[in-house]
């Protein structure tokens, strides 16, 4: 399994730098991880060992408004497919739907990273032809035109719900 450290972007090593050294390993700096330690959720991590041995760890994770905020970010940045349907998945499949993803964000609603990761999400999701939409589709390789259509459609109508709830849009 691969794990991947992120940091924040403002302490340690100046803004040039794009990883920060974090007891002799290398984190990336993102954008919006900031809020990850701010608000975060603890997760229980069951298993089997590699030698054998059950075992289970809890660790500290993003919470879900942090994550979108997070993958807006990443969108703005780097404008891959797959960050828009990582945006688009959690918005389809987190339990409450919806109105619990927004109930997420509004103690976090007046943070800056919040607003300005809700305005990149607001960008592009702004219509079903706009990149995100466009990149979730292209992602799940869907070559039907009606099938390309309704994720589109979907992937529209939530990320503008979740706006709309929040007073973005």
């Amino acid at each position: 399994m691969q794990v991947d450290l992120l940091a924040d972007e403002y302490e340690g090593t100046g803004k040039s730098h794009r990883h920060q050294r974090i007891q002799g390993g290398l984190a990336r700096k993102a954008r919006g991880c900031d809020l990850a330690f701010e608000a975060h959720i603890v997760a229980r991590i069951e298993g089997e060992l590699p030698g054998g041995g059950k075992d289970s760890v809890e660790v500290q994770v993003a919470s879900m408004a942090p994550f979108l905020v997070m993958k807006a970010m990443a969108l703005e940045d780097r404008l891959k497919e797959k960050d828009a349907w990582d945006i688009y998945y959690c918005l389809k499949n987190y339990p409450g739907g919806l109105d619990a993803v927004a109930a997420e964000f509004r103690p976090l609603a007046e943070h800056g990273l919040v607003k300005e990761g809700l305005e990149k999400i607001a960008e592009h999701f702004a219509s079903d032809e706009h990149v995100g939409p466009r990149f979730v589709a292209d992602f799940e390789e869907l070559t039907d035109p009606d099938e390309r259509a309704i994720r589109q459609r979907d992937a529209y109508e939530r990320a503008s719900y979740l706006l709309n709830k929040l007073g973005v849009r």
